[in-house]
């Protein structure tokens, strides 16, 4: 009887300390939708984070189809460290900041001002401000954006346009938050705000090779500072839904940040 005992205790121990090596609910991940979205078109990608025991916080970011950027760029990333912040307060000792399209952009950004965190996940990258100059109209919007901030108008809103993914639409904001989302030398420049990033982190990026932004996506991951857990993936798929693809890569990066 004191042998099966000791063996039945040994086996609780042993379980305790895989469970213990493994401990997903050391890593908190912020993961943010993209451009026009909310947090539900991220939903299975977090149902299967939680399920694994990942403390998972979807915020509505700014650039939301409800809220079309209702704070500017600068505001929104303090939006992010909240999230982070309560993570960390409710326990996390990891936290990754992740998201896609906008949402990834956002998460270079928040890297790149040097605040709180300890791994990105860049899901299709999207929003290049850098590249929408080149769009006659979307350079006209910025133009007048930047003559009202200029002319001390920022406060005051018109009618803009935004392009996502190839849709082009007008979005009524303040001239100063349209200047801080669509500057080619701002934070939403994500080709600059990554070499921006001073510290070395683990970086997850992942895009399906059907994304505009595939061709260009390795070199602008090489961007980075080099990270031995840093990578790279393609796969099957397209811009918008990555997000229900890419589940069980995520899974196997993540696991050495609860270790």
């Amino acid at each position: 009887m004191k042998h099966i005992t000791r063996w039945f205790m040994a086996l609780l121990l042993a379980a305790w300390a895989i469970a213990a090596h493994a401990a997903p609910s050391d890593v908190g991940i912020v993961l943010m939708h993209g451009k026009w979205g909310n947090p539900k078109t991220m939903m299975q990608l977090s149902g299967a984070l939680a399920a694994r025991g990942y403390r998972v916080s979807t915020p509505e970011m700014a650039w939301s189809g409800r809220r079309l950027y209702d704070v500017d760029y600068p505001a929104a990333l303090k939006e992010v460290e909240k999230e982070v912040k309560q993570l960390r307060a409710n326990g996390v000792k990891r936290v990754v900041v992740a998201g896609q399209s906008l949402g990834s952009n956002a998460a270079v950004a928040y890297a790149a001002s040097g605040m709180d965190l300890d791994a990105i996940v860049i899901l299709a990258p999207g929003h290049l401000p850098e590249r929408f100059i080149n769009n006659p109209s979307m350079k006209s919007s910025l133009g007048r954006a930047a003559t009202m901030v200029a002319a001390n108008r920022g406060a005051e809103t018109d009618n803009f346009e935004d392009l996502n993914q190839g849709r082009q639409r007008q979005i009524r904001i303040t001239a100063a938050a349209y200047v801080s989302y669509f500057d080619p030398e701002g934070p939403g420049a994500m080709t600059r705000s990554i070499r921006k990033i001073a510290k070395p982190l683990p970086v997850l990026l992942a895009i399906g090779t059907q994304d505009p932004f595939f061709a260009e996506s390795k070199a602008f991951f090489d961007s980075a500072p080099a990270h031995p857990a840093s990578h790279y993936v393609a796969l099957e798929g397209d811009h918008g839904g990555l997000p229900n693809l890419v589940a069980a890569e995520m899974l196997k990066w993540l696991e050495p940040l609860g270790q």
